[in-house]
C-alpha cells in the first residue's frame, strides 16, 4: 500500500483514467467483434437511448408539441432532458465544428476526470490517502461508467454535485449555490441540492432572521437551473411543467391505488434495477447513521423520484451515477482492505461484462 499512495494523487487520477478509459476501447472492440462483427464504429455505439433524445436538442431545439414520428416517439417531446448539457455541445460544436457525437463524448471524458479530481479531494476532507484513492478508482471503474462516457448528463451531473458538495463543505458557499444553480438545468433532480444546502446552512449557524434569509437565498441560487428552464418551457409550450408531464408518455404515471400491488410486484420483478435502487435506499441509510447528513440526504432525495413513478425503469443508472453512492461504499470499505478489493474486483468485473450489455441491443439493427 506504501507504493500506491506514494504517487503524486493527480498523476495516480490520470492513470486510473487512462487505464478505464483503454479498458472501454478494448471493451468494444471485443463487443464489436463478437455481436457487430465490426459493423458499427465506437461512436455509433455510444450513441444510443437518450442520446439521440439529447441530438434533437443539440440539432433543432426543444420541440413545440409532442411528436407524432417515428411512431416509437410518438407522443413523446424532448422537454424531459434538461438543457445545460446540450447547450454547451451546441455551443462547443460550432466554436470547433466537430459532429456533436463526437464532441459530446470527449467533452464527457474532460469531465468525469476532473470528477475524479474532485472527488479525491472531497474525500480527502474526511478519509487517508488510501480510501481517497479507491475511491477513485470506484468511480473511474464504476460498472456505469458507460453511461459517464456517452452523449448523456451523468459525467456533467457527477462533476457538477462534486463540486457543489465540496464547495458547500469548504463554507465557500456562493460557489456552491452556483454549482448547484448548474446542477438544477442539468437534471430533473438536481433540484435536490437545494434543499441540503438549506439544511447544511441553518445546522452550521444560530438561527436569525439574517442566518435564515441568507440560507435562503443561497438555496434558490441553487434553483435557479430549475426555474429558468421552467420559464423557458411555460414561454415554449405554455406549461411551466411540461419536463415533467411529458414524461407519463415513457409510462411514469406514479402509484395508483387500484393498481399499487401490481406495480410494486413489477417493480419488484426488474430484479436489476431493483437491486441497485435497494443497495443505494441502504447506502443512504448508513450515511445517516455514520452522521454524513448532507450525503444521506441528498441521495435518498435523487433516488426516491424515480421509484416514486410507479417504475424501476432506469433506476439503476439514477442511483449508480451519484457520487454518493461511491462516497458511501468509500466509507463504509474505510476500515477493511479486504472490502476494498472486494468491492474493487466487483466493481471491474462489472465493468467489464456491462459494455456487453450496452452493445448486444445493437444487434437486432445491423441485421
Amino acid at each position: 500500500m506504501g507504493k500506491f499512495s506514494r504517487i503524486n494523487w493527480m498523476l495516480f487520477c490520470l492513470i486510473v483514467f487512462v487505464a478505464s478509459r483503454l479498458i472501454m476501447l478494448y471493451q468494444y472492440n471485443v463487443a464489436n467483434l463478437l455481436l457487430a462483427h465490426y459493423h458499427s464504429s465506437f461512436f455509433k455505439v455510444m450513441c444510443k437511448w437518450d442520446c439521440k433524445w439529447y441530438l434533437t436538442i443539440i440539432n433543432n431545439g426543444y420541440d413545440l408539441v409532442p411528436r407524432t414520428t417515428p411512431h416509437v416517439w410518438k407522443g413523446l417531446a424532448n422537454w424531459a432532458f434538461f438543457p445545460l448539457y446540450p447547450m454547451i455541445v451546441k455551443l462547443s460544436s460550432t466554436v470547433i465544428n466537430i459532429n456533436p457525437v463526437v464532441l459530446g463524448i470527449l467533452l464527457n471524458q474532460v469531465f468525469i476526470f476532473i470528477a475524479l479530481l474532485v472527488f479525491y479531494r472531497y474525500l480527502k476532507l474526511f478519509v487517508n490517502e488510501i480510501n481517497s484513492r479507491f475511491g477513485v478508482i470506484l468511480v473511474a471503474f464504476s460498472p456505469f461508467s458507460i453511461y459517464f462516457a456517452s452523449l448523456y448528463t451523468e459525467a456533467l451531473f457527477l462533476l457538477l454535485s462534486l463540486l457543489s458538495f465540496y464547495f458547500m463543505r469548504t463554507k465557500r458557499l456562493y460557489l456552491s449555490a452556483i454549482c448547484g444553480g448548474l446542477l438544477s438545468a442539468t437534471r430533473p433532480i438536481g433540484m435536490m441540492f437545494s434543499p441540503v444546502l438549506l439544511y447544511f446552512n441553518l445546522k452550521a449557524s444560530k438561527f436569525s432572521k439574517k442566518k435564515i434569509i441568507y440560507a435562503l437565498i443561497l438555496s434558490l441560487i441553487a434553483l435557479l437551473g430549475l426555474i429558468s428552464y421552467m420559464v423557458y418551457l411555460h414561454i415554449h409550450t405554455g406549461d411551466f411543467l411540461a419536463f415533467k408531464h411529458i414524461q407519463e408518455g415513457w409510462g411514469r404515471h406514479g402509484f395508483k391505488s387500484h393498481k399499487l400491488i401490481q406495480q410494486i410486484l413489477n417493480m419488484m420483478l426488474d430484479s436489476y434495477n431493483f437491486i441497485v435502487f435497494i443497495i443505494s435506499i441502504g447506502i443512504s441509510i448508513f450515511l445517516f447513521v455514520k452522521r454524513y447528513y448532507e450525503e444521506a440526504l441528498f441521495n435518498l432525495f435523487c433516488i426516491l423520484p424515480g421509484a416514486l413513478t410507479g417504475t424501476m425503469m432506469s433506476e439503476g443508472r439514477f442511483c449508480g451515477t451519484l457520487f454518493t453512492f461511491y462516497f458511501g461504499l468509500v466509507i463504509f470499505a474505510s476500515r477493511s482492505n479486504t472490502i476494498k478489493i472486494s468491492l474493487a474486483v466487483i466493481c471491474l468485473v462489472l465493468y467489464i461484462s456491462y459494455f456487453m450489455y450496452w452493445m448486444a441491443p445493437q444487434v437486432k439493427f445491423l441485421i
